[in-house]
């Protein structure tokens, strides 16, 4: 038995659809309170269906914890393991790694597991996996201005790098993540051949 989606699978299922702002919160306070109280369980149960793609619980979890990360920041921290291991092993890999958009609710944290977030991102820089890897490029700028990040000028000066990669792709979400951060070099532009590798293959997928 799930006791997580005994008692709150309904309330999940009807989240986006709820227009009255003060149900979604109780929903929130409520899963938080939930993992306070019954964290050895409820962390039990998170791991039978973190990837349910009928149920999507993750962004409301998240959001959730996102509220107490004293508690909570490592659990993050190790579900990026989970989000890396799980995406390589699957024919949909987008479909896992989508969950690193709902990390967006703890960018700004000003607790040390935040390092660690960052630390196990730039790791599958790295990786030889694509889908990965763009989705790291993607996610990763988002949190250099944390001041909680120590190694942020390196990880700036790594990820321009990337704008010379060999694959394409790599080069073009790279030059676009970095764009919208205000992290390009400066007065850099993107090459004719990528704009037209571009222009005839389409944005690689990021995320």
């Amino acid at each position: 038995m799930n006791h997580f989606s005994e008692k709150f699978d309904n309330r999940i299922r009807t989240f986006w659809n709820d227009s009255i702002e003060t149900e979604k919160q109780r929903l929130l306070d409520d899963i938080l309170q939930y993992a306070n109280e019954n964290s050895h369980t409820f962390k039990k149960d998170i791991t039978e269906i973190r990837f349910d793609k009928d149920l999507e619980p993750l962004p409301i979890i998240l959001e959730a914890l996102s509220k107490d990360t004293t508690n909570w920041g490592q659990f993050y921290v190790d579900l990026l393991d989970d989000i890396f291991d799980t995406a390589k092993q699957t024919e949909k890999p987008n479909e896992i790694l989508r969950n690193l958009i709902d990390y967006a609710y703890i960018e700004r944290d000003d607790k040390p597991f935040i390092q660690k977030i960052v630390d196990r991102l730039c790791k599958e820089l790295d990786t030889d996996n694509l889908d990965t890897k763009l989705a790291v490029i993607w996610t990763l700028p988002n949190y250099l201005d944390n001041k909680t990040v120590k190694n942020r000028n390196k990880i700036i000066d790594t990820l321009q790098q990337l704008l010379n990669d060999n694959n394409w792709k790599v080069r073009i979400v790279a030059f676009k993540s970095l764009g919208y951060e205000n992290l390009l070099p400066e007065r850099y532009s993107l090459s004719f051949t990528d704009k037209l590798l571009k222009f005839i293959f389409g944005e690689p997928e990021q995320i």
